[in-house]
């Protein structure tokens, strides 16, 4: 069993995937799967990543590729890879971000065998040479995570799920996956993962390059209320299969109102 398996969606990322995987081969972590999860863009972004793992190839990382078969966006990609994946833990990398060459030894050594998730923090680059700014996650709970914890957790969460690792074997016990959008997928993802993980680790140190350029989703304004909506009633509706809904009703409720209906009106400013 590979003890992490990074899941790559990989999309119209040309310019950006070597980087992506050379961050990858330069893992201290031994042991590491790497599922490529071809998205169907419309460059060459996938004979790039091919022609890179046949020269620099490292013979502990097993890389797997699958496609699928049309673009449907990133939530269907991560899905694939998760029912691909056989890593003790998964995490989640997109192509154009790297990371640092010792995350994913830290993360693994800080969750293995117990802790259901780990994570550090995030460094947002830009490419158009604006200062690189730290993003840190909220301060996790430590050891059991009482109810009034994952309370405040709920309240105070940022969205970063790409500095974590998930024990794949917990999200398959659980049935947390992605649910079927375009917009708010990794953030309702992570919310699930919060409501339901029985012990989080944390390093309060930057591990994870997210990079902003000009084909970054997050620079295009469109409307993305319709999805997220559907994205965050996916998590009202994960709670209640759960048997959750009763003690994190109101924190839930928060999180749609504030996510779902505000933060869409707020991006179209």
């Amino acid at each position: 069993m590979p003890k992490v398996s990074i899941i790559i969606p990989v999309y119209n990322s040309a310019p950006y995937i070597e980087r992506c995987l050379q961050s990858v081969e330069s893992q201290s972590l031994t042991d590491i799967e790497v599922l490529l999860i071809d998205n169907c863009g419309n460059d060459d972004s996938m004979t790039v990543a091919q022609s890179f793992i046949a020269r620099q190839h490292r013979e502990d990382i097993a890389y797997r590729i699958a496609s699928t078969g049309t673009n449907t966006g990133p939530a269907d990609a991560r899905n694939l890879g998760l029912s691909l994946a056989k890593g003790e833990y998964v995490a989640f990398l997109d192509a154009d971000d790297w990371v640092e060459p010792d995350m994913y030894e830290q993360l693994y050594l800080l969750a293995a065998p117990e802790a259901d998730m780990a994570c550090g923090n995030l460094i947002q680059d830009y490419e158009d040479g604006r200062t690189s700014r730290l993003l840190k996650n909220t301060h996790m709970p430590q050891g059991e995570i009482s109810i009034s914890e994952r309370k405040r957790l709920l309240m105070r969460f940022v969205s970063y799920f790409t500095t974590f690792i998930y024990r794949r074997q917990w999200l398959i016990e659980n049935g947390i996956c992605f649910p079927d959008t375009k917009s708010a997928e990794d953030s309702s993802f992570l919310t699930c993962c919060l409501l339901s993980a029985g012990s989080i680790k944390q390093v309060d140190k930057p591990l994870y390059h997210y990079m902003i350029h000009a084909g970054s989703l997050t620079t295009r304004k469109r409307w993305k209320g319709r999805d997220k909506r559907k994205a965050f009633s996916a998590v009202i509706d994960y709670a209640h299969r759960q048997g959750l809904l009763p003690a994190y009703r109101w924190q839930l409720y928060y999180i749609y109102v504030k996510k779902a209906l505000v933060v869409p009106i707020l991006e179209m400013l």
